[in-house]
């Protein structure tokens, strides 16, 4: 069995549309953050951005932990209790927020159609941090957030989103990742979730703390109840995303973790990060045997890295010339 995996496409529709076109295998998954802007307009999302922060950094100053969605409700439900100022920007934000969920969901229709026409084997989606709750899109057959599904004799489980609050995405709208810490006690509800599921393939975008959760500069920001959950028990399969900068695969006991960063380009803290990038991941009943890291250029895709799955440590079968990863920064350490 082969699956194509895909992570933070990042409104690559292009990219999708050729992937679906020309490869070929048994299962696709897409992977959040399939959005990454909530809309057409570049003034648009500068006008978004800027109130939406501008509410948060007021919420802040007034030790009010709700949301910019829930303050502004109240604002504009009461305005005699707030300036002329609040009130106004208030307004503005609602109105902005109204527009950014349509826009998104329109996007996700398009990748629905996208699939529909050109898709030759079942397609599933995750969400990630810039991604609406995809129950309210038209993906909504296809989502896969605290969720499980049985392809064969495998058994797929998905936890999305991530532990942080992101720019110029309705916050309202998104999957809220449950994890955090409270009187010294860590709950975790995709912890939970896994312990549950007990799956064969453990899809998050979100990667376990340890596991290809490296940010240049911050350190790791992975969570620590998945890895509990790992340190405990062995899936055949971890797919996580996120963290493009933490590229790689590595086995550990009989887990074989993927990460192969970005598919959709992005221009981050770190600069630009051209993407195109995705797994095909070779099974042979639960065991993963082979992973190829590939990349989309232009309309042609490439294999890059090959890798050995079969034994206690991955082994290389062999490299792309044009590959400007390397199998020494590819294939971690067991």
């Amino acid at each position: 069995m082969k699956i194509i995996y895909l992570t933070d496409i990042h409104d690559g529709l292009h990219g999708l549309k050729r992937i679906l076109q020309t490869t070929e295998a048994d299962l696709y998954l897409f992977s959040g953050d399939i959005i990454y802007k909530a809309f057409f307009s570049f003034d648009r999302i500068i006008d978004f951005c800027g109130v939406q922060e501008e509410l948060y950094y007021l919420l802040t100053e007034r030790k009010d932990d709700s949301t910019p969605f829930d303050f502004t409700t109240h604002a504009i439900r009461f305005p005699e209790k707030y300036s002329t100022a609040i009130v106004e920007k208030s307004h503005k934000y609602r109105d902005l927020y109204k527009l950014a969920a349509k826009t998104m969901k329109e996007k996700y229709e398009i990748i629905e159609k996208l699939i529909i026409k050109y898709a030759k084997s079942p397609v599933y989606c995750l969400p990630g941090n810039y991604d609406l709750d995809l129950q309210y899109t038209e993906l909504y057959q296809r989502e896969v957030h605290r969720k499980s599904f049985d392809f064969g004799n495998l058994k797929v489980s998905g936890y999305g989103g991530a532990p942080i609050w992101t720019s110029g995405i309705p916050e309202k709208l998104t999957v809220v990742f449950h994890e955090y810490t409270k009187n010294g006690k860590n709950y975790s509800e995709p912890e939970d979730f896994f312990r549950q599921e007990m799956p064969d393939i453990c899809w998050i975008h979100n990667p376990a703390y340890g596991y290809f959760d490296n940010i240049p500069g911050v350190g790791k920001c992975g969570s620590q109840g998945i890895r509990r959950y790992l340190d405990d028990e062995s899936p055949s399969l971890v797919v996580s995303g996120h963290v493009h900068e933490d590229q790689g695969i590595k086995k550990t006991r009989n887990t074989v973790f993927i990460n192969p960063s970005n598919f959709g380009a992005v221009d981050s803290l770190h600069g630009f990060q051209e993407g195109g990038y995705y797994a095909e991941i070779i099974l042979d009943g639960k065991d993963v045997v082979q992973s190829n890291l590939c990349q989309l250029r232009g309309e042609d895709w490439h294999t890059l890295i090959e890798v050995d799955c079969t034994e206690k440590h991955l082994k290389l079968i062999s490299q792309n010339p044009i590959s400007t990863v390397s199998s020494e920064d590819y294939i971690r350490g067991n």
